[in-house]
């Protein structure tokens, strides 16, 4: 909640103001004139930014300009790109509009509200229907673990009990579920699918992550819950 009210703060005393870190908005989206809101996180250093949309996919995109005024942004697309702005003072975003025919269709403007940034549990994902609130870092961190050939990265929540493994050099991204809390000790399991499961022990005092079944005991580094923006060039490419 500080962490929150700290942005907050930041974003209304220092609209034009370079972010030092990603730095996330929840905008309110339409579709067919129902609410769809979609989160924003922009890396303004790198210029990069990702796009979340309702239904969960990510997608990336690259920030053309910088001003204290504006964020010009384009957004990858299929066969393309999707200009758009983002107006630093109001916590604007604007989507273009289309010529009067077919194709018309106004210009939209979304108001944005600074939030908690998106973490890595944005990338959360199950077979069957969940809520997708479990992709919002409420009580979350991470843990970096020595793996055969470099590290490997857990991020949880303790609220949503949401966990995603990122996988050596980023080669894969594995969602999973908190499936215990007692005593200081996370019991959670995580998998590609109901047949590759694996489920695992991670003792908060000890600083030690057991593989249960592989007697492989881990001793890990608890971070800050890695950012949503965390390894883009490996993800996305530039």
């Amino acid at each position: 909640m500080r962490h929150l009210i700290s942005l907050l703060f930041f974003a209304v005393i220092c609209p034009t103001g370079a972010y030092a870190e990603p730095i996330s908005f929840r905008c309110d989206g339409q579709y067919f004139r129902e609410p769809q809101p979609y989160f924003m996180t922009f890396d303004i250093e790198k210029r990069h930014f990702v796009f979340e949309r309702a239904g969960g996919n990510i997608i990336p995109g690259e920030i053309a300009s910088v001003s204290d005024e504006l964020l010009d942004l384009s957004l990858r697309g299929v066969g393309g790109r999707i200009l758009l702005s983002f107006e630093r003072k109001r916590n604007l975003m604007r989507w273009p509009g289309m010529p009067a025919g077919e194709l018309g269709r106004f210009e939209m403007h979304h108001i944005c509200t600074a939030v908690v940034g998106r973490t890595v549990l944005s990338m959360f994902y199950k077979d069957e229907q969940f809520d997708p609130k479990r992709r919002d870092p409420l009580d979350a961190f991470s843990l970096s673990c020595p793996g055969n050939t470099g590290l490997y990265f857990i991020t949880m929540d303790r609220v949503t009990k949401s966990v995603v493994v990122e996988t050596e050099h980023f080669s894969g991204v594995i969602s999973g579920d908190i499936t215990g809390v007692s005593d200081g000790i996370i019991k959670f399991s995580f998998g590609r699918g109901p047949s590759d499961q694996h489920d695992a022990l991670w003792d908060e005092g000890k600083r030690s992550l057991t593989l249960i079944g592989a007697t492989q005991v881990k001793e890990c580094t608890v971070t800050e819950p890695r950012s949503i923006m965390v390894g883009y060039e490996r993800r996305w490419g530039q």
